[in-house]
């Protein structure tokens, strides 16, 4: 089974293709999948042939199935609990916040308001969770 850097659970077209746009121009990678909303999500690895990702950065609010579902899935299934989460929202509510990480995740970011700081935080996403950060994922 083949690993790729990132795999992104976005809703917002907008910020989908921004994500994608930052990933390629910045050199960061082009080895990411984006998938659109959490039951696109659960539908990706409930296939036992799905490509694993390094890390998931993966929205809250989103149609159908949110993060926080899509979340505690992910820890619960033998095959993808140690892939490290990323939350990633606009939410700053310590509810959400405290939810994310009794739920299992690894990181919780906010979203940026600017397209420089978004840039960076990407960098430092990338840097951090993909080419630093080891795990038995990837070994």
């Amino acid at each position: 089974m083949d690993n790729i850097d990132l795999l992104f659970v976005e809703d917002s077209i907008n910020d989908g293709h921004l994500i994608k746009r930052i990933l390629r121009k910045e050199n960061l990678t082009d080895n990411f999948t984006w998938l659109k909303d959490g039951e696109e999500a659960l539908n990706y690895f409930s296939n036992q042939d799905s490509t694993i990702p390094k890390v998931i950065l993966l929205d809250i609010k989103m149609p159908k199935v949110n993060g926080f579902e899509v979340l505690e899935q992910l820890k619960s299934d033998s095959r993808t609990k140690d892939i490290p989460v990323v939350m990633y929202s606009s939410s700053v509510e310590e509810s959400d916040i405290k939810k994310a990480y009794a739920l299992g995740a690894n990181s919780y970011l906010k979203k940026p308001e600017t397209l420089n700081d978004m840039k960076d935080l990407f960098k430092q996403i990338f840097q951090y969770w993909v080419m630093f950060n080891k795990n038995i994922i990837n070994e």
